[in-house]
């Protein structure tokens, strides 16, 4: 039977016992999934190990776990992507970061764009996501979720990496061929796409602006299909 695995936010490394003092944690394991004292679970920290557990007390606002052993996580991203993605309504932008942590995206920066309908985020709510999503995945860390930046932002804090625009104008993205093979930004735009200014000023970054499709995609929708061909492509 497959076991649960779980995060926790803070270093294993070779330790025999794990004592995590977390009252969402602890209700998790004995009212949401069940389990007791005895039972097996995975416990990851962020460095891309996974380490077989005993639960050897579980109480209201605390469990402790006896490590067994380590063994390297199912996936670890091998490379930074960034994902910039415009923000959308809440429910979208959430789902955005659950297949963006699937897919192996190590950054999302939210993006407040010209046709950007929301204006803010649950930054918490989105972590629990990320982190969801790693737990069931297999993935041994999680995303980072950034603070909303601006274009601009986010545009000069990733000006050392390798960028691409999708945009439902511009050249088809032909994937491998597209896709630089080291680290990579990769910005998205909201649902009534970029904005002739914005188009503007990744043309004076120099940074290609690709397109998917004919289709118009919604945000979410580009996201993962944008990302399944970088990902896979490399």
């Amino acid at each position: 039977m497959r076991l649960h695995r779980f995060f926790i936010d803070e270093a294993i490394g070779s330790k025999k016992e794990v004592l995590v003092a977390s009252p969402e944690l602890a209700n998790q394991i004995s009212r949401v999934f069940r389990l007791k004292r005895g039972d097996r679970v995975i416990l990851f920290d962020g460095s891309g190990s996974d380490h077989e557990s005993e639960i050897a007390e579980a109480g209201k606002g605390s469990v402790l776990f006896r490590v067994s052993s380590a063994t390297h996580s199912r996936y670890m991203p091998e490379r930074k992507i960034y994902l910039c993605a415009t923000v959308v309504k809440k429910d979208n932008f959430e789902l955005i970061v659950e297949k963006a942590t699937e897919l192996g995206v190590t950054d999302i920066v939210p993006i407040l764009a010209e046709h950007s309908e929301k204006k803010s985020l649950n930054e918490g709510r989105l972590k629990k996501i990320a982190i969801e999503a790693s737990e069931q995945s297999g993935r041994g860390d999680v995303p980072r979720i950034c603070a909303i930046k601006s274009l601009e932002e986010a545009l000069y804090s990733l000006k050392e990496v390798d960028s691409i625009v999708f945009h439902t104008e511009g050249n088809s993205f032909e994937g491998q061929n597209d896709t630089p093979s080291d680290d990579v930004a990769i910005f998205i735009g909201p649902e009534g796409g970029w904005s002739r200014n914005e188009l503007d000023v990744f043309h004076k970054n120099k940074i290609p602006v690709v397109c998917l499709g004919a289709q118009v995609l919604r945000a979410e929708t580009a996201v993962v299909a944008a990302l399944s061909q970088v990902v896979f492509a490399a």
